[in-house]
């Protein structure tokens, strides 16, 4: 009877401070947050991310042009308190990778390519996407962005 009456308690206290979340309708944040990989993080200052994420769940139909785009987002910040930090977004692609940062003396510098790593796509369609390399140069005064195609 004891073990009985000690379950009853232990279920009512859970449900008295259980709340049921309200679901968010923002579809696109969902997205964002669901499918996003951090491709790059700075050790040091500025503080960069660079932040894939996907604009839908789906496949490839033969045809690169029928894969789903990649979004890479930029954020900068110079890490102060209350800073609001910067946000950039580069043009959609099929997809992004990471190549290699360097920096010098007034600013990090970062090289990116866009990428075709989908299945179902026809080795045609593949000789016919066009790669695009990025290079992106953050101020290190004030994190600042800058983009050379």
């Amino acid at each position: 009877m004891k073990i009985f009456t000690l379950i009853v308690l232990l279920i009512l206290s859970t449900k008295a401070f259980s709340e049921e979340l309200k679901k968010s309708t923002d579809d696109s944040l969902a997205y964002i947050l669901s499918t996003m990989s951090v491709l790059y993080k700075s050790t040091g200052y500025p503080i960069v991310e660079l932040i894939q994420s996907w604009e839908q769940i789906s496949e490839c139909g033969g045809t690169w042009q029928s894969c789903p785009n990649a979004r890479l987002f930029i954020t900068s910040s110079m890490g102060d308190l209350y800073e609001t930090p910067l946000l950039y977004e580069l043009p959609k692609a099929k997809g992004w990778r990471f190549i290699h940062a360097a920096e010098t003396e007034h600013e990090l510098v970062l090289t990116l390519f866009t990428t075709l790593q989908h299945a179902n796509v026809s080795a045609q369609s593949r000789k016919e996407w066009p790669f695009k390399k990025y290079t992106l140069r953050v101020s290190k005064y004030d994190g600042t962005i800058t983009v050379e195609k």
